[in-house]
């Protein structure tokens, strides 16, 4: 294996684009000055870009066209075998001439983000949304990759309505509820309360649990899991068993001159917080409670039922030490109870039973209610609150290079603790942000144009769902 002196070094091996005429590949390796890789758990296809310093005409020569193939290989201090990407050119920008040499980023994707472009789904698609996906993903974008999922709650049936591939998987992610999840609903007659006065009128039902999966690729393949399932530890009920990813670290934040033994490769070397707090984007997105109204068009039925985020949290999987007492700070306690954000829902039940039973699976006389029936009450307000609760906190750190970490995965950071000298002797660690978070986004950056060696780093965009560390109960909202 080849050494480097430091974790940060790297060697770009090579970098070849194929002409779209068959020709042999060519090797431009030494026009790159900086490659940047891009993995997101809301984007269904990762990307990167490319800094390209062209003194030879490769621009006008090849000629780039769009859609060649591009293939990296870089040699880094992390593993023995060296990292391979494999791209499309979807776009050239930025480009800038003087004298003999112009210089300009191309932009590179999946392939499979280009097929998903021209191709349109007629078919009538059935099953559960596990089976669909995998069916689109070999199909109809005829991916060689390897597609790592689980099942959702629920069974569907879906006219597509010719739309790509990749918008067809991204409602039936909103629409997946976890097969660990649980789910309930309570009928009985309230009383009116103080809190309840505000909507002028009583609600007489709730519904709580959990909703909402990802799909999202990485240099692993494609990823489909509840958003449970991806903050679940190890012993919890809601961890899938399909899901083998460990936990990076930890990382830990040291001063510049602090020499403590720490393994170099496991350094925060920044971090920062872009959102902790945002009390009227959350109370507009029913973050902490809405009210849903349900109208089945079919039968006539109308009803109404509250959503609460704290009557679900216990049964949710969490990356902090938070508890749902303290989920909700002290001082924003009553503006919980009120529905601040309403929805209404078209429910239909028959779309898809042609029996001339009742279809509602909730009704009691119902014999053999359909199969594929309506489950809006149980996504509808749970996937939105649970999508909204992972921003509770979202930290940005910079790290020595580690081209294995993907997003999905999730890591254990230690921050120092940003408190006078003789209290951070007590407490060095800020255990308020300090412990597990969610990797949502990842980028790879291999700069060329610093250093004898250039300079690997990685940048984590992290969110989770509550504060605190698991060891040690959070504070949060306490006071």
């Amino acid at each position: 294996m080849e050494k480097f002196a430091s974790f940060t070094d790297f060697q770009l091996k090579s970098v070849l684009i194929y002409p779209n005429d068959g020709r042999d590949p060519v090797v431009i390796t030494n026009l790159i000055g900086t490659f940047n890789y891009f993995e997101s758990i809301t984007a269904p296809f990762v990307a990167a870009t490319m800094e390209v310093v062209d003194s030879g005409g490769l621009l006008q020569g090849l000629p780039i066209q769009g859609s060649e193939k591009v293939e990296v290989s870089v040699k880094t201090n992390y593993s023995e075998e060296d990292i391979t990407y494999s791209f499309v050119i979807w776009k050239v920008a930025n480009r800038f001439a003087q004298n003999q040499k112009q210089a300009y980023g191309l932009g590179l994707i999946s392939p499979e983000a280009l097929e998903n472009e021209v191709m349109r789904v007629n078919n009538r698609l059935e099953g559960n949304p596990e089976s669909i996906i995998k069916k689109l993903l070999t199909e109809t974008l005829k991916t060689a990759k390897t597609v790592y999922s689980e099942s959702s709650k629920f069974e569907v049936k879906l006219i597509p309505n010719r739309r790509r591939p990749f918008d067809i998987i991204a409602s039936l992610a909103v629409k997946s509820v976890s097969p660990q999840g649980t789910y309930t609903s309570s009928t009985t007659k309230k009383d009116k309360t103080k809190a309840e006065t505000k909507s002028e009128g009583s609600s007489e039902a709730s519904v709580s649990g959990s909703g909402g999966f990802f799909f999202w690729e990485t240099k692993r393949g494609y990823n489909f899991f509840a958003v449970d399932s991806l903050c679940a530890d190890e012993n919890s009920p809601l961890k899938s068993t399909k899901l083998d990813v460990g936990t990076w670290g930890p990382y830990v934040e040291k001063m510049g001159n602090q020499d403590d033994g720490a393994d170099d490769r496991f350094v925060v070397y920044h971090s920062s917080f872009s959102s902790e707090l945002d009390i009227v984007e959350s109370l507009r997105k029913g973050k902490y409670s809405s009210m849903v109204v349900f109208f089945n068009h079919s039968t006539g039925q109308y009803e109404e039922y509250v959503y609460k985020i704290k009557d679900s949290y216990d049964n949710m999987a969490h990356l902090g030490g938070q508890e749902s007492v303290t989920l909700i700070p002290t001082n924003q306690a009553e503006l919980s109870e009120y529905p601040s954000r309403i929805m209404s829902v078209l429910l239909d039940h028959e779309t898809w039973y042609n029996d001339p039973g009742i279809a509602n699976p909730e009704d009691a006389n119902a014999t053999d209610p359909s199969k594929f029936a309506d489950w809006q009450k149980y996504y509808a307000a749970q996937a939105l609150a649970r999508y909204q609760l992972l921003n509770n906190q979202k930290c940005t750190i910079v790290i020595p290079g580690n081209p294995e970490i993907c997003a999905g995965d999730k890591i254990d950071i230690r921050l120092m603790n940003k408190v006078p000298n003789q209290e951070a002797k007590d407490k060095p660690e800020d255990e308020e942000s300090s412990g597990l978070y969610l990797i949502e986004e990842v980028t790879q950056t291999y700069d060329s144009t610093e250093g004898t060696n250039g300079k690997f780093t990685t940048t984590l965009r992290l969110v989770r769902d509550s504060y605190g560390m698991k060891d040690k109960p959070s504070k949060h909202g306490t006071k």
